[in-house]
């Protein structure tokens, strides 16, 4: 009997043992699956984290600050250029505004008569000066003007192929008009009026495209489809065709980011006044798409500028070299200081962005 007691009791007791063995064990593995899940989750939180911080750093270093040395590089090679226009300033060190301004101050321009927008298209970089001051547009106000009615041919609303009678097209000039009557026999395509509205800056033909979109009054009231200045006029104003900077490089910049859809607008931009205003005096390999405005007292332009680094500028003046509202002819003296201010923009971009 006693030894039936001691057998039941180590039998017991080893079932115990075994059992509690086995709790261990499992108890191990539950706490090496547990440390393992946990490490996995702060790996990913890590990677997660490293990733976020890679992604912030890379866009922290898009714009990447040009070595002084690099600059001065660009400074000698263009010294000659630079000399031979007279217009040597501290690019490498100075802001685009304080270049402008001394250029302004060296040739007495007052610093109300000139408002540009400056923006880089890789960096997305920007510089202005009285970009909010009204100034007189001129023919500018034809590239969006071109560019509703494309937007028209892509909805289907125009055709490309149609020729529309233009006998009773409103008109600045009649002599003007009864010429492209003639030359036209009364009826232009789309495509003509685009090419001579840009290329050659012509009224008529401008005159032409706003009728295919309800005339004048409704181009302009569309105009701010492509932009809304942050002064109090915030496209084009029809009442004195007057405009700011801080609107149109926003026009110009709505046409880079769609260039595709308007392909045939900047190929005629890039046509138009091959030795005239924004090109007459930066390097002639430079590919230029530019919309020049005269008118009066205000010598303008807008440009796409595909230096190696490529950028947006609109340039606005009022009375450079003189001129006034008086003033039916362009002012010489005038056009070559905006060319000037052409070269001056370009080689500070140049210098700094290139």
């Amino acid at each position: 009997m006693k030894q039936t007691k001691k057998e039941f009791i180590l039998g017991l007791t080893i079932i115990i043992t075994l059992t509690l063995l086995i709790m261990l064990i499992f108890l191990v593995m539950f706490n090496k699956s547990s440390n393992s899940k946990l490490k996995q989750t702060k790996d990913r939180r890590v990677l997660s984290t490293s990733t976020t911080r890679t992604s912030s750093s890379s866009h922290d270093q898009k714009i990447v600050e040009k070595s002084l040395e690099k600059k001065k590089m660009v400074m000698e090679q263009d010294m000659e250029l630079m000399n031979a226009y007279r217009l040597y300033y501290d690019y490498a060190h100075l802001s685009l505004k304080e270049v402008v301004l001394a250029y302004m101050s060296e040739y007495g321009i007052e610093k109300n008569s000139v408002a540009f927008s400056y923006k880089n298209l890789k960096t997305g970089q920007r510089d202005a000066m009285n970009d909010t001051q009204a100034m007189t547009a001129g023919s500018t106000y034809k590239l969006p003007l071109n560019m509703l009615v494309v937007d028209a041919v892509v909805k289907g609303k125009l055709s490309m192929e149609e020729r529309f009678d233009i006998t009773e097209t409103d008109y600045e000039y009649i002599g003007e008009h009864n010429n492209y009557v003639a030359a036209f026999s009364g009826a232009m395509s789309i495509d003509d009026m685009q090419k001579y509205s840009l290329v050659y800056s012509e009224n008529t033909p401008a005159y032409a495209l706003a009728e295919r979109i309800g005339g004048m009054d409704s181009a302009y009231s569309k105009f701010g489809r492509y932009g809304q200045s942050k002064g109090d006029i915030k496209n084009i104003q029809k009442n004195g065709n007057k405009v700011t900077t801080d609107y149109y490089i926003q026009v110009l910049d709505y046409l880079w980011k769609h260039r595709k859809k308007y392909d045939s607008l900047i190929t005629y931009l890039e046509e138009a006044f091959p030795t005239d205003y924004y090109r007459a005096l930066i390097p002639s390999d430079v590919v230029v798409a530019q919309k020049p405005g005269y008118v009066r007292e205000a010598l303008n332009v807008g440009a796409i500028v595909k230096e190696e680094v490529p950028y947006i500028v609109a340039i606005y003046t009022a009375g450079l070299g003189g001129s006034t509202q008086e003033d039916s002819e362009i002012n010489g003296v005038g056009l070559y200081q905006l060319e000037q201010l052409c070269f001056v923009i370009n080689q500070w971009h140049r210098v700094n962005m290139n």
